[in-house]
């Protein structure tokens, strides 16, 4: 369960003022000269610093998050429409097939609260890009954590040697 930090009580307590998430997303692939990074609720340019103390700049753009419903696991997903009319994601996608062996592009989303832009509040990172559709509107991607559990142990399991097993059969 996640623990409730003063700076997220302040998002919740708006008694002094109006609190709000700036969202922004990440996106980095080896093949790529610079990373997408893309900011909403803002409407210029933001200079935000990452959980590590380093700081980027963030363009403002026409995009929407969804995050996907349970934030408790690991099975972390969330689905970006860029609103970039074909401009710039589609050759950047392109130069993901570059490789003999495709390199997914990687998205981290991290929030920030409203003027509080040196530390996020929330993060997902590592999150992969599977798939891009695109239209006339912008393009569209969907980011899932890895699956880190698809290696099976080699073990198998029966009644016979785990009788607590016994309901599952």
């Amino acid at each position: 369960m996640a623990k409730i930090t003063p700076i997220m009580l302040s998002l919740l307590d708006q008694s002094s003022g109006s609190v709000g998430l700036v969202e922004s997303i990440e996106v980095t692939h080896p093949n790529w000269s610079e990373a997408l990074r893309y900011v909403v609720n803002s409407s210029e340019p933001l200079i935000l610093t990452h959980e590590d103390g380093q700081s980027f700049e963030y363009k403002p753009t026409i995009l929407t998050i969804e995050r996907g419903g349970d934030q408790d696991n690991l099975d972390q997903t969330i689905r970006v429409s860029v609103a970039d009319l074909g401009q710039q994601i589609p050759d950047l996608i392109d130069q993901v097939y570059l490789d003999d062996v495709p390199i997914l592009p990687v998205l981290n989303y991290r929030a920030y609260l409203t003027g509080v832009y040196n530390e996020p509040s929330f993060i997902d990172k590592g999150l992969l890009i599977e798939n891009v559709s695109r239209s006339y509107k912008g393009s569209t991607f969907e980011a899932n954590a890895p699956n880190l559990n698809d290696s099976g142990t080699g073990e198998l399991y029966m009644a016979s040697t785990d009788p607590s097993l016994k309901g599952f059969y």
